[in-house]
């Protein structure tokens, strides 16, 4: 991955893990655009998490669950690791906010995409 595109990631992930789901969710896309075909589906799995988010954050969990359904099943052949994301605590937390958007419950906690330091 070219090193602008890094930066652009690093940035959509630290808008995720402020809260700023539609913002990362933008920030993440412009990612996607530049990014060679081989790292596509890894970025469009960020975006469904960020979008998913947002959908839990408007309370809508039909929307939320649709589309972090999609993220899990995209980056689940990321895991445990890719570009310093770390993708399994990723996986393992989208999993648990499925569970609770499936019940239209808010999830606990905070969305937070960890990143090596």
């Amino acid at each position: 991955m070219m090193r602008e595109v890094r930066d652009e990631l690093k940035r959509g992930i630290a808008l995720f893990n402020g809260g700023a789901y539609f913002e990362a969710h933008e920030a993440l896309e412009a990612v996607w655009l530049k990014s060679p075909p081989a790292e596509r589906l890894f970025v469009q799995a960020l975006i469904h998490f960020a979008v998913g988010w947002h959908h839990a954050a408007m309370e809508n969990f039909e929307g939320a669950v649709r589309q972090l359904e999609k993220g899990l099943k995209k980056l689940a052949g990321y895991l445990p690791e890719r570009h310093g994301v770390m993708t399994l605590g990723l996986y393992e937390d989208g999993l648990k906010w499925l569970g609770a958007w499936r019940r239209s419950e808010a999830a606990e906690g905070r969305a937070k995409i960890g990143v090596k330091a």
